[in-house]
């Protein structure tokens, strides 16, 4: 089975060689159809109409919910709301805390110090709006989450856990079950799953989160789609930012009632051709028997590169010592070259990687390292891709 050939931008850029996964996915060729063909076929606005096309539409997008809600182990579809990046997902849900008064002047909120900044900037424009207090947890020698600094740091005030389940630096999945163990029942629980759930099979019942945010063009679908995932009787609780169109139900001259959940939460036209994509992404995983597929050919990827890297004495891992409990990405670094020139070199080469900082500079300043270099695999890629990219990474050398 040659997954490479499902993907038509292999078939179009015969000598790229994509290591850039984890920023982005391409799409198989069976997501890029069935956007055409709805595009062609069934598009329409959803919700209030009745004609065939809308109806249609409306059940293309209602289906897209209740594959994501199956996939992750959802009680409901009605716990799934659709947004359009994650620091929009972040912002929602902060400023929602704010405005349903569930976080207030010197409540504290609890992050790890790996955190992606879409897990640290809407908490940080909280703390000058509102005063509350921030605190980061350590990792500890293999960067798992210090768990000792974690009890140190959880006190009284802290109302709300916001942690990353995989760091988009040093790829080690923190134990998060440890972690909701040990809250209380007064702390929120919120997960970033960007990094994790193109990878394993992800189960929110098993997380114990409270709410939980993830991004779908990260597996295979088109960009501009991220999944926003919270308990019911929470969203029952909490008011939207954001309010028009089919979040409102009534309105009269000096106030307004909002739609049921979750369509409180999803004001506006949303962006259909997103939610098509979503649904005939998922059903392109099954086709190729799922996430323990993807994992079966991780695995082997990850050793081959793994041995690959270990050979070059001259380049630096950010990694733990243990090959357990990660995702199949590499952030390294050769101490005399900057990693934008290593990512030009590559580029020169039809190689795509990532450079610079990842979007986690508190985590940066306290390794005290202002680059990295970062190649990360999927299981479209090959060992002849690999292999191509340590040919150019030598003579980089």
């Amino acid at each position: 089975m040659d997954i490479k050939n499902d993907f038509p931008i292999f078939e179009n850029n015969k000598w790229l060689v994509f290591l850039d996964s984890t920023s982005s996915t391409q799409k198989p060729k069976m997501v890029i159809e069935w956007i055409k063909y709805y595009l062609e076929n069934s598009y329409s606005n959803i919700h209030r109409w009745i004609y065939d096309i809308a109806i249609e539409s409306e059940n293309f997008y209602n289906k897209s919910k209740e594959k994501v809600a199956k996939m992750i182990w959802a009680k409901s579809y009605k716990e799934i709301i659709y947004t359009y990046n994650s620091t929009y997902a972040s912002n929602i849900l902060t400023w929602s805390f704010r405005i349903s008064n569930i976080l207030k002047k010197w409540d504290k909120v609890l992050l790890s110090i790996v955190e992606h900044h879409a897990n640290i900037v809407p908490w940080l424009i909280l703390k000058e709006e509102i005063g509350i207090e921030i605190e980061y947890v350590s990792v500890n020698e293999n960067y798992d989450l210090d768990f000792d600094d974690f009890l140190k740091k959880y006190d009284e005030k802290v109302k709300v856990i916001s942690f990353t389940h995989v760091s988009n630096v040093t790829w080690q999945i923190f134990d998060l079950e440890r972690v909701w163990k040990s809250k209380r029942p007064d702390t929120l629980f919120i997960v970033d799953a960007s990094q994790s759930i193109p990878h394993f099979d992800l189960n929110v019942q098993n997380l114990n989160a409270d709410f939980l945010f993830f991004t779908w063009h990260k597996i295979l679908a088109d960009s501009g789609i991220w999944i926003l995932w919270w308990k019911l009787e929470l969203l029952e609780k909490l008011n939207p930012i954001f309010s028009w169109w089919w979040a409102i139900w009534k309105v009269n001259e000096c106030s307004f009632t909002y739609s049921k959940i979750p369509d409180k939460f999803e004001p506006g036209t949303p962006n259909l051709t997103w939610a098509v994509s979503l649904l005939k992404a998922i059903e392109y995983i099954e086709k190729i028997w799922g996430f323990s597929k993807i994992e079966e050919i991780e695995y082997d990827l990850i050793q081959y590169s793994l041995k690959k890297f270990n050979e070059r004495k001259k380049i630096k891992l950010i990694w733990s010592t243990k090959i357990e409990n990660r995702v199949w990405v590499f952030s390294f670094i050769i101490e005399w070259i900057h990693s934008n020139d290593i990512a030009d070199i590559m580029a020169e080469n039809n190689i795509c990687i990532r450079s610079w900082l990842h979007c986690a500079h508190p985590f940066f300043n306290k390794l005290g390292i202002n680059n990295t270099s970062r190649m990360s695999l999927y299981f479209y890629n090959t060992i002849s891709d690999i292999d191509i990219f340590f040919k150019i990474l030598d003579k980089i050398i």
